[in-house]
């Protein structure tokens, strides 16, 4: 497996080894930003991540140690889980690892399985753009309404589904441009199964 490859504009002309199974694709490689932007993604899930298991050791402390439970705290941690869920999935669509039924690509020509994983992405993004009106609906429709315990503002639990599905969109559009301009950058369908199995 190749390491990553460098991003225009480092210092070093090295990139930090973050992916341990898919190296940085071509937009990544290309546009700076573009880079940053997934290394954000990255950071902010695996900072809810922490949240979480944090929030969730709070609880038990308060609750076996104190004898004194805290209703916000729980839903603090379900919103956190929430949150952590739909951003994780769109980091995942940065690097086009979603749980996918990949036999078709293993086992067609080249040519075909370009075909049938495009038709896979064009299905996603078309599902992604209904859950982002679908989210906005419900965001507004529960505008007025506050989470019970926390006094939070609702919207705030449905803005999780939005920022989500927003990001599967965008690496998903992304994504089949490069299957359709830039063939010889995507990864052979056996060779990123094995590596993703650590194969």
């Amino acid at each position: 497996m190749q390491s990553p490859q460098p991003v225009e504009g480092s210092h070093d002309g090295q990139v930090p080894d973050l992916d341990t199974y898919i190296e940085r694709d071509h937009y990544e490689r290309r546009f700076r930003p573009y880079a940053w932007l997934v290394d954000a993604e990255r950071f902010v899930a695996g900072t809810l991540l922490i949240a979480v298991f944090g929030m969730i050791i709070f609880q038990v402390f308060t609750r076996y140690v104190l004898s004194m439970p805290l209703p916000w705290s729980e839903e603090v941690a379900r919103l956190l889980v929430v949150w952590l869920t739909f951003v994780g999935a769109g980091f995942v669509a940065s690097r086009n690892a979603h749980i996918a039924v990949d036999i078709l690509a293993v086992y067609l020509p080249r040519k075909l399985a370009t075909v049938s994983q495009i038709f896979a992405m064009l299905v996603v993004a078309a599902a992604s753009a209904y859950m982002v009106v679908a989210a906005i609906s419900l965001m507004v429709l529960t505008g007025p309404l506050a989470l019970t315990a926390t006094g939070l503002p609702m919207p705030l639990l449905y803005g999780a589904v939005l920022v989500g599905y927003l990001m599967i969109l965008g690496h998903t559009i992304l994504n089949i441009v490069m299957y359709l301009r830039h063939p010889a950058e995507v990864p052979d369908a056996v060779e990123k199964a094995a590596s993703m199995e650590g194969l």
